[in-house]
C-alpha cells in the first residue's frame, strides 16, 4: 500500500487552489487527521466538505474513509518501535544523545504544561474527589503511569484500584460501573484495542472517564470526559512517560491540597499499622 502522504505531495501540483489548501492542512497534521471526521476536517482548513471529497477522488481514493483507513496504517508503520529508532538514530551521535534526551524532556513537559489548562487539571481533581470508585488501566508502556498514579491514589483515597486492560478481568469490574465512578486510561501511538473497548464500555454504564494519551487526536478522546495531551518522544524506540508523570504527579499533589484533613487521617492510620509491622528500616546498617 502506498505511502498516503507521498500519493499527496505527488498529487499537489495539478490541484485546484482550495485542494492544495487540504492537502498542505493533512501533510502538515496528518497524526491528526487520520482520526478526524471529514467535517472537522473541512472546519479546520476553512473550506466545504465538498472539496475535501473532490481531493480523494482526485487522488484516487474512494472516499475520505478510504483514505483515513490507509493513514491510519501508515500511522501504526510509523510508530512501530523499529521504525522510531530507526528514525531517532538516523542523525544522532552518541556524544549527543545526553543532551539531546535532556532538551527533548524539557521540551515535552513544557509542551504538556502549554496543551493542558489549569481549568482542565482542577476539573480532573474534582472527579477523582467526587468519585465512589477510580479505576486505572493501561498497557505496556503506559502501565507504570497507570500504577504510579493507582498506588498514590489508593494510599489517599483507599478507593482505587489499577486493572490490566490486556487481560479480560476488567469486563468483571466494568459491568458493576455507575454514573459515579471513573476510569482512568493511559495510552500512547498506537494505542490499544482492548483499551478503547474499556472505555467504551465504562461510558456505556455512565461512569466519566480521563483520559492521559500524546495527542488530542487520540482515539482514546471519543470516549473521553477529559483528555490531558502529554507529548511521549524519545530519542530511541520506546513512548516516554515523563511529560505523564509530570501531569500525574501534579494531580497527586493537587488532591492532597483539596482533601487535606481527610487524606491527612487516612495516611496516620496507614503509618500506624506499617509502623507496628517494623516495616520500615529503624537504623542505618553498619558498614
Amino acid at each position: 500500500m502506498k505511502n498516503p502522504l507521498e500519493v499527496l505531495k505527488e498529487s499537489a501540483g495539478s490541484l485546484p487552489r482550495s485542494q492544495k489548501l487540504v492537502v498542505d492542512y493533512m501533510i502538515d497534521h496528518y497524526s491528526e487527521v487520520g482520526f478526524m471526521t471529514v467535517g472537522q476536517l473541512s472546519n479546520n482548513v476553512g473550506t466545504s466538505t465538498t472539496t475535501v471529497m473532490r481531493l480523494m477522488s482526485n487522488i484516487g481514493y474512494s472516499g475520505y474513509s478510504a483514505f483515513q483507513k490507509s493513514l491510519q496504517a501508515h500511522l501504526k508503520e510509523e510508530a512501530a518501535p523499529q521504525i522510531r529508532l530507526e528514525k531517532n538514530l538516523k542523525n544522532l551521535s552518541h556524544n549527543e544523545s545526553w543532551l539531546h534526551h535532556y532538551e527533548l524532556q524539557l521540551e515535552q513537559i513544557q509542551k504538556a504544561n502549554q496543551l493542558n489548562v489549569e481549568t482542565n487539571l482542577n476539573e480532573a481533581v474534582k472527579l477523582i474527589c467526587s468519585a465512589s470508585q477510580i479505576y486505572c488501566t493501561s498497557v505496556r508502556s503506559g502501565l507504570p503511569v497507570a500504577q504510579y498514579l493507582t498506588h498514590n491514589l489508593n494510599r489517599m483515597l483507599g478507593n482505587t484500584k489499577l486493572t490490566l486492560a490486556d487481560s479480560s478481568d476488567w469486563v468483571d469490574d466494568v459491568i458493576s460501573f455507575t454514573e459515579n465512578d471513573l476510569l482512568i486510561v493511559v495510552s500512547y501511538a498506537r494505542y490499544g484495542e482492548r483499551l478503547l473497548h474499556y472505555a467504551e464500555q465504562a461510558k456505556k454504564k455512565g461512569a466519566s472517564v480521563l483520559a492521559i494519551t500524546d495527542k488530542f487526536s487520540s482515539p482514546l478522546s471519543a470516549y473521553a470526559d477529559l483528555v490531558f495531551a502529554c507529548p511521549a518522544d524519545s530519542i530511541a524506540s520506546h513512548n516516554s512517560i515523563v511529560s505523564s508523570i509530570f501531569i500525574v504527579d501534579y494531580l497527586i499533589g493537587s488532591l492532597s491540597l483539596e482533601k487535606t484533613e481527610y487524606i491527612s487521617k487516612r495516611l496516620k492510620e496507614v503509618d500506624s499499622i506499617l509502623t507496628q509491622m517494623n516495616y520500615h528500616v529503624q537504623k542505618k546498617i553498619d558498614k
